[in-house]
């Protein structure tokens, strides 16, 4: 059957994307009401951190099931338990009157945008023809891209107007429609088969990363070298350990290890993970600095991540265009540069960044991000045999959320550790955290540059000749 793109299709596309759109449209808004929050529930920087590391932290641990559940069950059955377990979240935080049960709502809301998320893609993979693949994988990126740029200024005008509880329902009457859109155009991707679920593998996946999560967070309270850090640290790797050792002879493994034995793919995903850690930490950081450092209100801090989170949506379907005409070599060294030039100069000027300054630096990042993000992904997974497309998704999607999560506590940590400081202001330890970050930041765009250069594959270089 020949391969189009239709409405239906479309309206299939955007319904399973709503779960990410959703998703990252809560975390960005929830972003802006960090100091709200903090003031609220008596909490300190690195512990409000976690009402998004945990949401992505939990993304990360679903979304390796997504293979199998795919065999396992209908497509129109994984995306309604995705509706329901995302809607139950959101009523419990519309509701809660403490952190703790926030969180939980929060978790429930990562269960379902686990299972929505590498849905969405899955369609693409498995219904849009090749010649229109890298235009709708950039659709893909910008659905969520979408939801980067209007969640802060959501959040931060529901919050002045409203109260934060609004931004969650809002979401509600979103998904709602969401889920009669999805349950009339989404249709069977796969035959069903009676596969096992891995769970020995998945568990040594899920308990690998919660320890990993956890002994980096703990160090903006305690020593490297104490068990809260270095233990959680250690068993993280050794449950990745254990669950390469159960997966490296297992033919149908959870998520095969040897895909990263493709140095292209590898390499490519390591950029893409970088890339997820640098964004997040910028995404936490600025709506801090503008409230806390330049003293301004919360929506205020909200149309300042605007600019940026356009140019993000711009810059990715254009990249979605460029990766179908030119490769993914122009779209991924050109935004890779600009993300670089964007984080040098907020590293110069870290401390004493205006609101101005943040506005142009952070579209001139995000830009770059546009370009290079979606690029990477559809670089990496064409470096498979379609037989490993699915798997591929779903490591690109599992430690793309882990790299969320882990550049949200990268910043949260540090500006922790800066505030402990009782000596200076609180604005002046902010800033001086944002900019720690910075430097971290720049010298991971720095590897990701080095890394693009050597394995991006390069466009064919055609003889004018032969086409004329």
């Amino acid at each position: 059957m020949v391969k189009k793109v239709t409405p239906k299709l479309v309206t299939a596309i955007l319904s399973a994307g709503m779960l990410s759109f959703l998703g990252i449209l809560d975390e960005t808004a929830t972003t802006v009401t960090f100091p709200t929050l903090i003031k609220e529930f008596a909490v300190t920087t690195d512990q409000v951190q976690w009402v998004n590391t945990l949401v992505l932290l939990v993304i990360a641990t679903i979304v390796p099931l997504s293979s199998q559940i795919s065999l396992r069950f209908t497509t129109k059955k994984i995306f309604i338990a995705g509706i329901v377990f995302f809607m139950i979240g959101l009523i419990i935080d519309i509701f809660t009157p403490r952190f703790d049960l926030l969180l939980l709502g929060r978790a429930f809301q990562g269960i379902g945008t686990g299972i929505g998320l590498p849905l969405m893609y899955n369609i693409i993979l498995a219904k849009v023809p090749k010649d229109k693949l890298g235009f709708m994988m950039g659709i893909g990126t910008m659905i969520t891209a979408v939801a980067v740029a209007l969640g802060p200024v959501f959040g931060g005008i529901v919050t002045d107007l409203l109260t934060w509880r609004w931004i969650f329902i809002i979401s509600t009457f979103l998904a709602i429609i969401s889920a009669f859109t999805g349950s009339y155009a989404i249709t069977q991707l796969n035959k069903l088969q009676k596969v096992k679920f891995k769970y020995g593998q998945w568990l040594a996946i899920a308990v690998g990363l919660v320890l990993l999560m956890l002994g980096f967070t703990s160090i903006a309270k305690n020593s490297f070298w104490s068990f809260q850090v270095i233990g959680c640290l250690v068993f993280g790797l050794v449950s990745l350990a254990i669950w390469l050792k159960l997966s490296w002879r297992d033919r149908h493994a959870l998520i095969s290890p040897h895909l990263f034995l493709n140095l292209h793919f590898s390499m490519q995903l390591i950029c893409y993970c970088f890339a997820k850690i640098t964004t997040l930490a910028l995404g936490f950081i600025f709506p801090i600095y503008v409230q806390t450092v330049n003293h301004g209100s919360v929506s205020l801090a909200g149309w300042i991540m605007l600019p940026g989170a356009i140019c993000d949506a711009l810059m990715a379907a254009l990249a979605g265009k460029l990766l179908d005409k030119k490769g993914a070599w122009l779209p991924i060294m050109g935004g890779i540069i600009a993300s670089l030039a964007g984080v040098v100069m907020m590293t110069v000027a870290g401390l004493h960044l205006s609101d101005l300054e943040i506005i142009l630096l952070y579209a001139l990042y995000y830009g770059g991000y546009g370009m290079c993000f979606s690029s990477l992904m559809t670089s990496g997974l064409t470096s498979l045999s379609v037989a490993d497309h699915a798997q591929g998704n779903a490591i690109f999607n599992t430690l793309q959320q882990f790299s969320g999560a882990l550049g949200t506590a990268l910043a949260g940590t540090l500006i922790a550790i800066s505030q402990n400081n009782h000596q200076l202001l609180r604005q002046q330890t902010t800033a001086l955290g944002a900019r720690w970050t910075f430097m971290v930041l720049t010298g991971l765009i720095i590897l990701n540059l080095v890394i693009a250069i050597i394995f991006v594959p390069r466009p064919p270089k055609t003889s004018t000749h032969l086409e004329e």
